[in-house]
């Protein structure tokens, strides 16, 4: 048969370039459907959106003068409250997973919680996720630093330093009182991490954001200082505060549940604000008051959920719940938020880690320090200082007019048992509710608290994924003065964790992805002066494989 026999016009070459065709489609969609049912587990993700367009500052001087607005103006604010700014890249040389090998578990997820208190000390925050030998530096000149403290801010540093993924609650971008830094952006560079981030308000006050109302002061060298405090940059404001998970893992599915609604922030404070009048002359302390008294916002509580990428678990993926719930709310309230989150990701069959400040006071508002307000919402510090000595904070420090033995039942424990007016404690439902649940697939939150995942040794509910003290959990949050820890203590911020179990407290389950070797590390957030924010960070470990029993105290690489 000669060459010519297979030119393009003759019925032998079309019949023969006929079957070849039909062979190699049959061959691929055989192979197709082998390797879709061997990657049935990894679904493939979502095609990610666009991220939102910032508001101008017009727009947002428009939001400032109304609750519910309209047009294209509506439709851009929902775009920013709804859709999540993502920056994942899959394969760069920029990225590595530390993914540290811990004694007894191996290669282990671990990962980082931490209020950052809207990034006001930025640079100390940098320091302590990326820069060791400087945030030393820094803390080398707090006074009264002993050994023992500096041995621990070490260990933590380089607990920290590992941290794989990282949840950050309290994030701004485009604010005057943290430089209009985009701190979430800025932080994930520092530390070479894909991140997603979600915005939980847009900060609207036209005296006190905006500047687009003016007061004065009587004083006229006061006033000055006034000025110049509340004069804002239109072209870097964004107004935008929020939460954000950061991963050395490559971000997908990454999206925004807004919770169900505790608290109006935009038409209860502006029931509270005082009818200003514009040009007249104020008092500093009158001022003063009206500053620490409103919080303009439009948005509210959310929760930023994305999946990770992580090579060695059985879906291929981890899913992230970084979460935020109302303080200024009942108990019950924050209960419904987190039903109505936990109702969102049920379905979910990934292992699951569910984390944030959920606020847990076992009271209606988040308790406070006058320093901590002055702080989160002004830039000039020291010359707001000076109005607060006869200050009294509008939401009420907690009362501690109860019997002592009441006090010392809930002390740092909001999981404590909850028996009306003798053992009262309105915060221990919510943890009911995170035992009793279970996913569709059967497999239920980690309660186990065992001993020898633990460093130092402890036990009891939830020791293995959030540190325990002689008495309840590590404090979270705390007012710079404490009275040794008589008072202004809380524990605010948890890690719940969703591994390979169907009982929450059953010993002899799975430990792969079990929570291990939880460390809430005061030391380094006390390290300096005045702190580095009002939270203090935390971690804790995942491993990745069914882990061997660990000996007590290995907590470290």
């Amino acid at each position: 048969m000669n060459r010519h026999s297979y030119r393009s016009g003759s019925p032998t070459a079309k019949i023969t370039l006929l079957c070849v065709l039909a062979f190699a489609f049959v061959a691929s969609s055989y192979a197709a459907g082998e390797n879709s049912a061997l990657t049935s587990d990894a679904p493939t993700p979502a095609a990610p959106l666009e991220n939102p367009e910032l508001l101008s500052f017009d727009e947002i001087v428009t939001l400032a003068g109304t609750a519910k607005p309209e047009g294209p103006l509506a439709a851009r604010l929902d775009s920013l409250l709804n859709t999540a700014f993502v920056q994942s890249e899959k394969t760069t040389s920029d990225i590595h997973p530390h993914r540290p090998d811990v004694k007894g578990l191996g290669a282990t997820l671990r990962v980082g919680l931490w209020n950052i208190e809207r990034g006001l000390n930025f640079e100390l925050i940098r320091a302590a996720l990326a820069d060791r030998d400087e945030f030393l530096r820094l803390a080398a000149a707090q006074p009264g630093l002993g050994l023992r403290q500096k041995e621990l801010v070490e260990s933590q540093l380089a607990a920290l330093r590992d941290v794989d993924v990282l949840i950050l609650n309290e994030a701004d971008w485009g604010m005057k009182r943290t430089e209009y830094r985009d701190v979430t952006r800025e932080l994930a560079a520092a530390l070479h991490m894909n991140y997603a981030y979600g915005v939980e308000f847009v900060e609207v006050d036209p005296v006190f954001d905006l500047g687009t109302e003016q007061v004065h002061l009587s004083d006229a060298q006061e006033d000055q200082r006034l000025q110049e405090d509340l004069r804002v940059d239109k072209d870097r404001y964004h107004g935008l505060h929020g939460t954000a998970i950061l991963s050395r893992y490559p971000i997908e599915n990454a999206r925004i549940f807004r919770l169900p609604d505790c608290y109006d922030w935009y038409a209860n404070e502006y029931k509270a604000i005082s009818k200003l009048e514009l040009g007249r002359r104020w008092s500093a302390h009158k001022l003063f008051r009206e500053r620490m008294e409103r919080e303009l916002r439009h948005g509210g509580r959310m929760a930023l959920i994305a999946d990770i990428s992580v090579p060695g678990l059985p879906t291929g993926r981890a899913t992230v719940v970084a979460a935020h719930l109302e303080n200024k709310c009942p108990p019950a309230c924050r209960r419904q938020q987190l039903q109505a989150l936990l109702a969102d990701v049920k379905d979910d069959r990934n292992p699951v880690l569910l984390a944030g400040d959920l606020n847990t006071t076992s009271s209606d508002n988040t308790p406070t320090s006058i320093r901590n307000e002055i702080m989160s919402r002004i830039t000039d510090y020291k010359f707001w200082i000076g109005q607060a000595v006869s200050y009294f904070h509008p939401l009420g420090i907690f009362k501690y007019a109860l019997l002592p033995i009441r006090y010392f039942h809930g002390y740092n424990d909001p999981s404590a048992f909850h028996l009306p007016i003798l053992w009262d404690n309105r915060e221990r439902p919510l943890f009911g509710t995170m035992e009793k649940f279970h996913f569709s697939d059967g497999h239920a939150f980690d309660f186990r608290g065992q001993r020898d995942r633990t460093a130092p040794p402890r036990s009891r509910t939830l020791a293995d994924s959030n540190q325990r003290t002689w008495k309840g959990f590590s404090p979270t949050y705390a007012f710079n003065r404490d009275f040794g820890g008589l008072v202004g203590r809380f524990k605010l911020d948890w890690f719940f964790v969703k591994p390979f179990i169907d009982n929450p407290r059953r010993a002899g389950q799975s430990y792969r992805f079990a929570p291990s070797f939880p460390v809430t590390m005061r030391e380094l957030n006390e390290a300096v002066a005045d702190r580095v924010s009002d939270h203090a960070p935390m971690t804790v470990d995942l491993p990745l494989g069914e882990p061997a029993k660990p000996a007590a105290g290995h907590g470290q690489p």
